[in-house]
């Protein structure tokens, strides 16, 4: 028993560690802006579309904004998403398990479920690989992939899909993609600062869907995580 209450213990002040290092960067990033100059000048919105379409060669100039200009609050917006995953860990740590799972069992109903898991999967797969040429990107695929996956869960395929989720070490490809992420958006700052360095030379329509499609994995995979975590805690229905 003591044992078990020290493992608990030492688990909870992992994720107490975690969480505090994601609170750090939060502030270390909300300190900078404290010492930034005022923005606030006249600008024309139409004559910076326009450069933002003639600088990245990128049709869809939303993902222009999200993967380049404004590429420094993505960064923010993933560390979010990761701490609001991290902040669903903390919420059920102390649950148990559900012993049983009821899934949906009528047929009619899971063959529905299994096509528009197909479908959402397709899509995911869509807008990760065109997000910068349509409307879409790195987190609406990552909606889609996460959709398609809880789709077979809850028609009761979850034991086969807990077991591919261990099996493919699905946490650690999750961090590796935020690790990934954070760094490919490191080299395309750089290229803003040196000119002359090698990640000047990559052009926008190669960094820009390598972000998006990294994105969409980190995503998915975090999108999964939380949601397999409210079933196998609280359960299916």
């Amino acid at each position: 028993m003591t044992i078990l209450s020290n493992l608990r213990r030492f688990r909870f002040t992992t994720e107490v560690a975690k969480s505090a290092l994601y609170l750090a960067a939060i502030t270390a990033v909300m300190a900078m802006i404290l010492f930034t100059r005022d923005d606030s000048i006249a600008r024309d919105t139409e004559q910076i579309v326009q450069y933002l379409s003639d600088y990245t060669q990128i049709p869809n100039v939303v993902t222009s904004v999200i993967l380049g200009t404004r590429l420094f609050d993505t960064i923010g917006e993933v560390t979010v998403f990761t701490i609001a995953g991290l902040g669903v860990k903390i919420l059920l740590h102390d649950e148990d398990a559900e012993e049983q799972f009821v899934g949906i069992d009528d047929q009619v109903i899971r063959l529905l479920l299994d096509f528009a898991a197909l479908l959402s999967c397709f899509l995911a797969i869509d807008l990760a690989v065109k997000g910068h040429l349509t409307p879409g990107g790195g987190f609406a695929s990552g909606v889609a992939g996460a959709t398609s996956i809880t789709l077979l869960m809850i028609t009761g395929r979850i034991q086969t899909v807990e077991a591919f989720y261990f099996g493919a070490n699905a946490p650690a490809v999750e961090k590796i993609a935020v690790v990934l992420f954070i760094l490919v958006a490191l080299f395309t700052f750089s290229s803003f600062l040196v000119s002359d360095s090698v990640f000047a030379s990559i052009p926008p329509t190669i960094y820009i869907p390598a972000l998006n499609i990294i994105a969409a994995l980190k995503v998915t995979i975090g999108s999964w995580s939380i949601l397999r975590l409210f079933i196998v805690k609280r359960g299916v229905l």
